[in-house]
């Protein structure tokens, strides 16, 4: 799930990324993207996520995100991460179990933590224009961000359309030749979301099994 989230907290990156971060043509296209992400008051869409390595699929899963300020929820397969900037509830589906932990935004270790991720990023990313590129007769731009610091993976790529600065994909590139790339669809900005979904609601869950971590 770690993953997921490194995955989807991408989308905001370029709130924070400047100009000194940026080399090979991307200052201009990191500025539009901020532009248009800094402006959002509220994001939904629905992903699907890939993992390949060595040129075979080992599976496909599809996934939704909601978020609004510090609140978000995201969900893949049977898995969903509940956040309303207080708490943060893991629930299992398969086994009718949920997870409740405090939402610190000072804890550096919380990878579960959107605004702390946000307002770091650039301390621990690169990131280098590599090329456009057209797919699907959209023509896209293609940032690499390379982390400063010894990760599982080594390099995180997002497609940026060049006509909307609307990110379409991302893809995580680990050490073991596995590549876990994240599609962007039905991607929705500046939509009324009621805060009760962000919380889980355990009376929505009979018998459900709750571990209070807190």
């Amino acid at each position: 799930m770690k993953k997921i989230i490194i995955a989807l907290l991408t989308l905001f990156i370029f709130q924070t990324l400047s100009a000194q971060n940026v080399d090979g043509g991307a200052t201009e296209i990191l500025k539009k993207v901020a532009t248009q992400y800094q402006n959002y008051t509220s994001m939904q869409f629905n992903y699907t996520l890939k993992a390949t390595q060595n040129d075979k699929t080992l599976s496909v899963s599809k996934g939704t995100f909601q978020s609004k300020g510090n609140k978000y929820k995201t969900s893949l397969n049977d898995q969903f991460f509940f956040c309303d900037g207080k708490l943060i509830w893991n629930f299992q589906k398969l086994t009718n179990e949920v997870s409740i932990f405090e939402y610190d935004p000072e804890d550096d270790q919380n990878i579960m933590n959107p605004q702390k991720i946000l307002n770091d990023w650039e301390k621990h990313f690169k990131a280098k224009f590599i090329r456009d590129e057209f797919s699907n007769n959209v023509q896209l731009s293609i940032i690499d961000l390379t982390p400063k610091t010894q990760q599982s993976y080594y390099r995180i790529r997002v497609f940026v359309q060049k006509t909307s600065s609307k990110i379409s994909k991302i893809a995580i590139y680990e050490k073991d030749n596995t590549i876990y790339t994240y599609s962007i669809e039905q991607f929705k900005t500046n939509i009324p979301l009621e805060d009760s979904i962000f919380v889980f609601e355990e009376k929505q869950y009979p018998n459900v099994e709750i571990n209070d971590m807190r």
